[in-house]
This record gives structure tokens, C-alpha cells and sequence, in this order.
């Protein structure tokens, strides 16, 4: 199985090749209600190493001679990439190889970890999981491992914020859960201070159904009326793209 795949067309990044630091079976600190993946068996917040690095630079290697066009390189996949802590070698592997720039998708719970923030110092975007205001929300929404707090969570968020030079934008995914809180989440985005927001909604398939356009037209406008940029997953110019190999797409994105 490649750790390499796509690329994807992503309505966020553009023609992006993901870079799975799971590969193999999903491990995640979280269980979101959303997930296209599936119920979390291995939740953890157990830092290690599940795709060698070597293994990354062979499937790059030979996946970007075949890609064709893509514009971004993107850290994703089977669970939470800051779990794999060889992230730091992978990036600078990848660096060797190709001038594209890198991006990470993450859930947010490993941001307070000085190691992890200093990692991603050396990522040019990073994509921030936010879905909730408030503790019991973020229980509901998330299903965290026992050991992260929501607390924890916007400490780390905030303290990386300050720091980081890079492109910061919040993803938050919106179902009938959360729509109510649109305000108290946009006036913590604010506080945070993202480049952007991106207001989603889980468009592929899994057990939440996704809310209208005209009910996440209304969740951007609260966004909006506050200042902060924002973009929502109806408004996305769609792109095509041909991967590689289907099947190891369809394994992270079903659907």
C-alpha cells in the first residue's frame, strides 16, 4: 500500500497529493461524528512512528513523475498526522525532492506540544480542526481521547497561532449538532485570529447528514459580520482531477 496518493481535488488546496503518515488502518485522537473514515477502533494519543520515511520517499519519488499537474503536497490520510512523530524527517525529505508546498490537515489536539509546534513551523499551511465553543459540545462533536480537553485545545491553538508565520485558516464542520452554536464558535474564531475560515459541511458519505446551502449561507454570514474571511464548501470551484490509483483514493475518501 502507497503512503502517497491522489491527487485529490480538494475545494481548499487545489490539486493536492496527500501524504498519509497512517497508512494501514485508521488511528486518530478523535472520533468525530463525521468521519468519512468511520468509527475510531484505535483511538490514541500515543506519538510513534507508522510509516517509515524511506517509505515516503520512494512513493513520492515515484508517484510526482506520474501525478501530472498538482499544487499542493498535503499531510492527511488514515488519522491524525501529528500522531506519526517522524513528521520533522518527513517534511525535510520531501523538501529534498520537490519545491511544492505542504499543507496538514490536523484535528488540533497535539498543538499545545512545543516538539509538534516547532514541526509545524516548517509547514507552509496549516488547516486546523475547530467544531466546537464549549467542552460538552466538543464531547459531542469530536469524541476526543480521555486525555484532551477542549481547554487544552484552544490553549494550543491560540499559543501555535501567535508563532506560526505560515497560511493558518480554521476548517469547522457544521451538522445539526452545531449550527446553533455558529455564533459563539465565530466569536472564538475571532479571538483566534485565522487567515480564514472554512465552513464545511460532510458532503461525503457518512452518518451525519449535511446541512443546506441556505443554512451554511447563514452560518457564513454570522462569520462574515464579524470580520473574518470565510469560505464555505458550496461556494468551492470544482476541480478535476485524475489520480494515480482510484482504489488507494477511495481508502481515504470514500465516496
Amino acid at each position: 500500500m502507497r503512503a502517497i496518493y491522489g491527487p485529490v481535488p480538494s475545494w481548499r488546496l487545489g490539486r493536492s497529493l496527500g501524504v498519509d503518515l497512517i497508512s494501514g488502518k485508521k488511528v486518530c485522537s478523535f472520533d468525530c461524528i463525521y468521519c468519512q473514515l468511520g468509527k475510531t477502533r484505535e483511538k490514541s494519543v500515543k506519538r510513534g512512528v507508522f510509516v517509515q520515511t524511506d517509505k515516503i520517499r520512494t512513493d513520492l519519488s515515484d508517484l510526482l513523475d506520474t501525478a501530472g499537474s498538482v499544487d499542493i503536497i498535503t499531510f492527511s490520510g488514515m488519522g491524525e498526522p501529528t500522531l506519526a512523530s517522524n513528521l520533522q524527517d518527513v517534511i525535510e525529505v520531501i523538501r529534498k525532492i520537490t519545491d511544492l508546498p505542504l499543507a496538514i490537515l490536523t484535528n488540533s489536539s497535539f498543538l499545545h506540544l512545543k516538539e509538534v509546534q516547532s514541526t509545524l513551523e516548517g509547514i507552509d499551511k496549516v488547516v486546523a480542526k475547530l467544531d466546537a465553543s464549549e467542552e460538552e459540545l466538543f464531547q459531542r462533536m469530536n469524541r476526543p481521547h480521555a486525555s484532551i480537553s477542549f481547554e487544552k485545545l484552544i490553549k494550543g491553538m491560540k499559543e501555535f497561532r501567535r508563532g506560526y508565520e505560515g497560511d493558518f485558516e480554521l476548517q469547522m464542520m457544521f451538522t445539526d449538532e452545531n449550527r446553533g452554536y455558529a455564533e459563539a464558535m465565530a466569536s472564538l474564531a475571532a479571538e483566534i485570529k485565522p487567515e480564514r475560515v472554512e465552513v464545511n459541511t460532510p458532503l461525503r458519505p457518512c452518518p451525519v447528514k449535511p446541512l443546506g446551502r441556505e443554512e451554511i449561507k447563514e452560518i457564513k454570514e454570522i462569520f462574515e459580520r464579524k470580520g473574518i474571511d470565510t469560505i464555505s464548501v458550496y461556494e468551492s470551484e470544482k476541480i478535476e482531477v485524475e489520480p494515480v490509483n482510484h482504489e488507494e483514493m477511495r481508502r481515504r475518501r470514500p465516496g
